[in-house]
């Protein structure tokens, strides 16, 4: 069997023979109880039916050799039932991960999730939580003084419940949507990569075309909760917002380094949703101080993340600039990190924060910077240092810490949040002054 490489692809020509010598060979190395079953389905060229339109990738992970059967798109969306033995278990093979839920006589004492949990998979929980929290903290930080603390809130309106409520199942539930078309697009593509390999449809837990019907439902429930519950414009935001991952950005990541770039917008609007749906303004200069914080953050985030697996990505034919240009990744991480220090400066200066989140900010951003610095440090030159990777760690570490920081730092350091206890405390003061002057005459 030889081997080709691409930018998009990673080929193998193979022939019969070669092709069931090498299932077999791989079947024996994942599990041993998988070998003969392996052995049974590949005899012959009967084995390759239904790869038309296809290559097969090879890569190695951790020591095992596995093979990654893609196979076409007209029986990759068939149901599980629907598929042939022979084609089943190719789907098996292409679903790469080491607890082998299918196709291994072995695997029977092994419980695969259920299907609750693979669809919830579908919608990155990590990625939607993320998303849910930038949305209520933009809600919490539109300055309308409801959020006062003390004295100062009794005569002052209470923040919606509802409105809050409505507000985060919506964004989840139209995040989710995004993700679920995002995964349903690129399964092929996630199967060569070691950090999407387990994603519930690489694995055969779900179909692309089941993935689809729940990004459909989820996003129309999400979309609808947020027209009634909360507002037009925060609806119309989210919807912008699927169409911008599950569409403009998925389909940009296999043609130009700027799809980080354009998904870098998808990071900034969730905020501005929060801020409408507390019934901000959207033309607020801090609203969109809030909103360029998210978007300059996903720079020294994804970039970091992307180096140490930048080889992944180019077999798998993702165009990121990790492997595109390494230097000028490192670059872009660190000013972009850089950038997120005056966006801070400007929730003070418009009036969404007090002037003590600008000593906390600093301290918090600066350690941003500094672990971008030294990425970017050692990435100079034709020839990137052997500390990159270890610094590209440091970074995406820092960044998954600064954020949330960031954003509760912001909330305890609202303009006004405190000025009903300063005024309880300045009444007290008063009233005894005043004591004691009568006392005294």
């Amino acid at each position: 069997m030889s081997f080709t490489t691409s930018r998009s692809c990673f080929c193998a020509h193979h022939n019969a023979k070669d092709f069931t010598k090498a299932a077999s060979r791989m079947g024996g190395l994942l599990h041993n109880g998988f070998k003969s079953s392996v052995s049974r389905s590949m005899q012959g060229s009967a084995g390759l039916r239904g790869l038309s339109g296809y290559q097969i990738g090879f890569i190695e992970h951790r020591g095992l050799s596995t093979a990654v059967f893609p196979i076409s798109k007209k029986d990759f969306f068939r149901s599980n039932e629907e598929l042939s033995g022979r084609s089943k278990l190719l789907l098996r093979l292409f679903s790469h991960t080491p607890k082998l839920w299918h196709g291994s006589p072995s695997s029977s004492s092994r419980i695969p999730p259920s299907a609750f949990k693979a669809h919830l998979q579908l919608g990155k929980p990590k990625l939607t939580t993320l998303v849910v929290l930038s949305t209520m903290s933009a809600y919490a930080l539109t300055p309308d003084q409801s959020h006062a603390i003390g004295s100062a809130a009794t005569s002052l309106p209470v923040p919606s419940l509802s409105t809050l409520l409505f507000l985060t199942i919506g964004t989840a539930l139209t995040s989710t949507s995004a993700n679920a078309i995002n995964m349903a697009r690129e399964p092929v593509y996630d199967g060569m990569m070691s950090r999407t390999r387990s994603r519930p449809i690489v694995r055969g837990l779900v179909s692309p075309r089941q993935a689809i019907r729940f990004a459909i439902v989820a996003g129309i429930v999400g979309s609808a909760a947020l027209y009634f519950g909360v507002n037009a414009e925060a609806a119309a935001l989210a919807v912008l917002n699927i169409a911008f991952y599950g569409g403009i950005y998925t389909s940009m990541k296999r043609t130009s380094i700027l799809n980080t770039w354009v998904g870098a917008v998808v990071g900034a609007i969730p905020p501005l949703m929060g801020w409408s749906a507390a019934g901000g303004s959207l033309l607020d200069p801090g609203a969109w101080c809030l909103a360029g914080l998210l978007y300059a953050w996903q720079f020294p985030h994804f970039n970091a993340l992307s180096y140490p697996v930048r080889e992944e990505y180019k077999m798998a034919g993702y165009i990121m600039t990790a492997w595109v240009n390494p230097q000028l990744n490192a670059r872009v991480a660190l000013r972009y990190s850089v950038a997120v220090v005056p966006l801070c400066v400007g929730l003070w200066y418009y009036g969404v924060t007090d002037s003590l989140f600008l000593a906390d900010s600093t301290v918090v951003n600066t350690w941003l910077v500094v672990c971008a610095y030294k990425f970017w440090k050692e990435c100079r030159g034709t020839i990137a240092g052997k500390g990159a990777t270890t610094s590209a760690r440091s970074l995406f570490w820092a960044s998954i810490w600064q954020l949330p920081t960031v954003l509760v730092l912001a909330m305890v350091h609202k303009t006004g949040l405190w000025d009903g206890v300063f005024r309880v405390e300045e009444d007290k003061t008063d009233t005894s002054d005043a004591e004691s002057g009568r006392r005294t005459v």
